[in-house]
């Protein structure tokens, strides 16, 4: 896998290539920027500020505002291009990436969606696609490093503890989020998944909290989320495999309050006359809070 994906970035490096990047997103902004350097690439979003934004960071790089939701929209967008970076919310990404995996197109996807992406696999060999998915830091990097170790040595349990962290702390959350705040609460509602003794084992997210010693850090607490991914299936015989989540301490216990206070719910509540999910005003306060 590590020297597939060597070829690729050799190959993107020899010649301009026209990429597009669906969202434009804190971490679909940053790609575009880097890949802007050596070749031709568009950006699709719905927000027009979040374009404009990068416009002007980066004049070079051609905007599109497209509904993202629409499968229409992305096969028109995507049809005269290379290759496609999707960056967009989790719970657009399955439906994004089959869209794009059905146009023929290869795909790197980073975005943190709860289906299997596994079961496009048999979709990407008909239409001859190579699709890299979870390809972030965390999954993804950790992903690599795990695959790198299993063709030197037998493993028998990988742990992967991952957190971005802000140098300062500001209370109450003493947290700033690195992408988006859906998919970050996303991290506190999904069901967390790991391997114990070669079984998949099931556990509510934020669960098995423990605090962690690092040095020049010094003490952060972990606990169980949902980023072992498709290793879990890829990597089944390594018989023990789990990944938590870094936070300073404190962080997860006002999460678990807004979580049991109903404040990620999905479901829309009456507030006046009109209809609101507690998620999306939720997601609203919390980005101002959390933005970098």
């Amino acid at each position: 896998m590590l020297f597939f994906l060597l070829n690729i970035c050799k190959k993107l490096n020899q010649m301009t290539k026209n990429i597009i990047v669906l969202g434009a997103g804190m971490v679909g902004s940053a790609m575009a920027k880097d890949l802007s350097k050596k070749h031709n690439v568009t950006v699709a979003d719905i927000s027009e500020q979040q374009l404009h934004r990068l416009k002007l960071d980066a004049p070079q790089i051609e905007t599109v505002k497209a509904d993202l939701s629409f499968h229409e929209a992305i096969e028109k967008l995507i049809a005269d291009q290379d290759i496609v970076l999707s960056a967009v919310p989790g719970f657009m990404g399955y439906n994004t990436l089959k869209t794009i995996i059905s146009s023929g197109k290869n795909v790197v996807d980073i975005s943190f969606f709860p289906e299997n992406a596994l079961e496009l696999n048999d979709l990407a060999k008909e239409m001859g696609v190579t699709a890299i998915v979870d390809c972030g830091v965390a999954p993804g990097v950790d992903n690599l490093l795990l695959g790198y170790y299993n063709e030197k040595m037998v493993l028998t349990d990988f742990e992967c503890l991952v957190g971005g962290l802000p140098k300062v702390k500001k209370w109450p959350f003493s947290y700033k989020a690195p992408f988006s705040p859906v998919d970050v609460i996303e991290e506190y509602t999904r069901e967390a998944r790991y391997v114990e003794n070669g079984n998949i084992i099931v556990r509510p997210a934020m669960s098995e909290t423990e605090y962690v010693e690092f040095d020049k850090v010094g003490t952060l607490e972990s606990f169980n989320t949902d980023g072992l991914r498709s290793i879990i299936y890829t990597m089944s015989h390594i018989p023990n495999m789990k990944e938590k989540t870094l936070r300073y301490p404190g962080h997860i216990e006002y999460v678990k309050v807004l979580k049991e206070a109903g404040f990620f719910d999905k479901m829309p509540i009456v507030v006046g006359n009109r209809e609101v999910s507690p998620l999306d005003v939720t997601s609203k306060v919390l980005f101002k809070e959390w933005k970098l």
